[in-house]
């Protein structure tokens, strides 16, 4: 079913700029029906560069930039014509593996463009193109029509991988995945008897089961396996709060002992399980290089709160978060350059403890994206408290330098222990394809490095060395920590109950890839019995949707 263009459309914080300074060429004949044209133009050094740095493209050689809905399918069917399946989509770059920035690539589909936020009368929903970033998203639903998204806080990550990944912010536990909220996607598929594209307008309403099939598979397994996301739509998205405060603290290492700080993630766990769904932490437990163990804790208001009221609520839920904590170790009000601003004139931290705050100021003061680096990730869910061997893994791992670097180069190495549940864990584990709904901490394993190497250049000769170092470090504190359970969180292999996979918006290529043949261990870590076990499940819409595997990345969803 192809949809109709809607008519009707406000459209708030558009950025049409770009579109305009965009030359195509060459350029490529409309399709036949006038629906619209590929726009295409001549390759940058910037398209061949992923957000990470680690990741880089030399053989793209074309890139097409949609900036309206009309020109998404022609820009697939130009691109698909000329360079088959070596064609990626990108819409903020922030892919934590190379999926798109790769050898392999000679062209890119850059959402970057198609950019709008607004409100469409025609179908009575708000939407949001797969182009916007997480700051033109709160900004704009907040300013033009008083609503929001549980989006996640890095400020520049494009909506179209972080929303089919599933959506996870500091609003999560209030207000639940961004999945939760979509009520229908406009999405391009490919026909590759017929050679064409075309553009659906996808829900639950759809009149074609498979349709309705698609739609659930693409909120949370979307990103690089059905097609190329458009726009979503939200027929009620959330008020948005008029205020929130941000609470930092800290733990020097020094006064951590290994008892000490089992204790201190015991408490949190303890916290997290019993935090009105308003609230919301991280825990970074960084690497003893860094000096400290640091915890930020955002409030945010209900709708319609007075701020005499939310600053009373706050205080009262800071003080008696002070005392658990304080009981556990000793307590450093001070925290060093926790919160990074997302632009100079940002509000800044300062030696403030507590920082009372408009809600955009707080999305703002924690929108920082951090420098461009090179950087590795792996992630956990959890459904309770570490066990004892998790905790002590965890403790030495972050004691741990690998051969190679000076330790110094290890302070940006750390776990972060997100706090989860809530509306969350209100949904079913089938009605998304995002499976983890019982959980009470998602972690987030992380470390970073950086040179003077060339563009493209991070991976080769003594910079080598470098990323070696790092990767062994993050393989050995993840897999000593999930010993138990065969190296990973995998809920199959863990008789406590605990474990409960990984988020796929974290990919990991370590937990396996189509070339290494250990694809469906990643995918089941990911998706659990959504994969393939389920009635509905990823791999029977991938069969139907796109037989020829034309979107593909190394963790794509598999054809059979």
């Amino acid at each position: 079913m192809t949809p109709r263009m809607p008519r009707r459309s406000f459209i708030a914080g558009s950025v049409l700029a770009g579109a305009a300074a965009v030359t195509p060429w060459p350029a490529v004949a409309a399709p036949k029906d006038g629906s619209g044209r590929a726009v295409r133009r001549a390759v940058i050094a910037s398209d061949r560069q992923g957000f990470n740095r680690r990741w880089y493209a030399p053989n793209v050689e074309a890139v097409f930039v949609p900036s309206q809905l009309s020109e998404v399918a022609p820009c697939v069917e130009a691109a698909i014509a000329e360079f088959g399946r070596d064609v990626k989509v990108v819409s903020g770059r922030h892919c934590y593996e190379n999926f798109a920035y790769n050898q392999t690539t000679r062209a890119i589909i850059d959402m970057s463009a198609l950019n709008h936020v607004g409100y469409d009368l025609d179908r009575a929903a708000y939407f949001l193109d797969a182009g916007a970033d997480n700051w033109s998203a709160y900004r704009t639903l907040l300013n033009a029509f008083g609503r929001t998204l549980p989006d996640g806080s890095c400020a520049s990550v494009g909506a179209g991988g972080h929303i089919s990944g599933g959506g996870y912010g500091l609003l999560s536990r209030a207000h639940g995945l961004s999945i939760d909220w979509v009520t229908a996607i406009d999405v391009v598929t490919w026909d590759a008897a017929s050679g064409r594209a075309t553009l659906r307008h996808v829900s639950e309403s759809s009149t074609d089961p498979a349709e309705r099939d698609l739609f659930w598979a693409l909120r949370g397994a979307g990103g690089g396996s059905y097609g190329v996301i458009a726009r979503f739509y939200f027929a009620d998205p959330p008020l948005a709060p008029s205020y929130a405060s941000i609470w930092t603290v800290g733990w020097d290492w020094t006064d951590l002992t290994e008892s000490g700080f089992a204790a201190l993630l015991a408490e949190y766990a303890d916290w997290v399980e019993q935090m009105p769904e308003r609230e919301f932490s991280l825990l970074k437990l960084n690497h003893v290089s860094a000096g400290q163990v640091s915890m930020i804790v955002q409030y945010a208001s209900q709708p319609a709160q007075s701020l005499d009221d939310h600053l009373a609520r706050t205080g009262a839920s800071i003080t008696a978060a002070q005392r658990r904590f304080s009981a556990v170790a000793k307590f450093v009000p001070k925290v060093k350059s926790e919160l990074r601003a997302l632009r100079p004139g940002a509000v800044r931290p300062g030696n403030q403890t507590v920082q009372h705050l408009t809600f955009l100021e707080a999305v703002q003061t924690l929108s920082g994206n951090g420098a461009n680096q090179f950087g590795k990730y792996k992630s956990s869910y959890l459904r309770g408290a570490m066990p004892a061997d998790q905790v002590q893994a965890l403790f030495d791992g972050l004691h741990s330098t690998p051969r190679g670097i000076p330790t110094n180069q290890m302070a940006q190495s750390l776990v972060q222990v997100d706090s989860y549940g809530g509306a969350i864990n209100r949904v079913a584990s089938s009605a998304t394809a995002v499976p983890q709904r019982s959980s009470l901490l998602k972690l987030q394993f992380q470390t970073y490095w950086n040179n003077a190497s060339q563009v493209g250049e991070g991976q080769k000769g003594r910079y080598a060395r470098q990323q070696d170092a790092h990767l062994r470090w993050m393989r050995e504190i993840y897999e000593q920590t999930y010993a138990a359970s065969g190296g990973t969180p995998d809920p199959s292999k863990d008789s406590a109950g605990i474990v409960d996979g990984c988020y796929a918006n974290y990919p990991d290529s370590d937990l396996g890839t189509h070339e290494d043949g250990h694809l469906n261990q990643a995918l089941w870590l990911y998706y659990l019995d959504n994969f393939r076990r389920n009635p509905r499940n990823l791999v029977a819409v991938k069969q139907y949707w796109d037989p020829s595997n034309m979107f593909h990345h190394a963790q794509s969803i598999p054809v059979s």
